[in-house]
């Protein structure tokens, strides 16, 4: 499983793209995008906590994607 690195949403990209079609189009430079991803901090602990209880290890591939194994 890969998840996107700004909003958390589950992706599947090659290795190296690690944020979603609209994270990518949006890009971070915008206020809204900041805010945005403070609101959904929270939620992304959440759902690594919940995977972390089903027993996956959190790991980085060569290229910098995040898995769950």
């Amino acid at each position: 499983m890969k998840f996107c690195e700004l909003c958390g949403a589950e992706i599947s990209t090659q290795d190296g793209e690690n944020r979603c079609r609209a994270c990518d189009d949006a890009g971070d430079t915008n206020r809204t995008e900041k805010r945005r991803r403070k609101a959904t901090a929270a939620g992304k602990r959440e759902m690594e906590q919940a995977l972390r209880d089903c027993g996956l290890v959190k790991v980085r591939g060569s290229l910098g994607g995040v898995y769950w194994e």
